[in-house]
């Protein structure tokens, strides 16, 4: 188990601590934070783009052929009632192009595997004790 501390460092701004890196969270200007880092609500979709992106990098590593100039995009759209993420569209540039075809099954396969898009498909409980 790993556990994070966040700590507040202004009126929206969120210091985040692992122990051995710290990250902000923040809200945009027009919602009165001072877009210092990114929402909560952001983190969801970089999540899913990065551990694409990193699995894409490792499995073509891991078969040695190390890529460079990988590059994602990945979209965010929000629902109403309740105030909830869509479906988030992701692009992996640079990745199969780089790559010898009997790789391209091998590496989707292994982005396919992504245990931020697992988790998301089959969520986990969530309890929250509120002093």
């Amino acid at each position: 188990m790993v556990t994070y501390t966040l700590k507040q460092v202004g009126p929206f701004a969120i210091e985040i601590d692992s122990g051995t890196w710290k990250m902000r969270l923040d809200q945009p200007m027009k919602r009165g934070g001072g877009d210092s880092g990114p929402g909560p609500t952001d983190l969801v979709p970089i999540a899913v783009a990065g551990c694409e992106m990193m699995l894409a990098l490792i499995s073509a590593s891991n078969h040695g052929h190390p890529l460079t100039g990988v590059e994602a995009t990945v979209d965010k759209q929000f629902l109403p009632n309740p105030s909830r993420l869509a479906d988030m569209h992701v692009v992996l540039k640079n990745v199969l192009s780089q790559l010898p075809p009997e790789l391209h099954e091998r590496v989707k396969a292994a982005i396919a595997a992504c245990p931020v898009v697992n988790t998301l498909e089959q969520p986990p409980k969530v309890y929250s004790d509120i002093s």
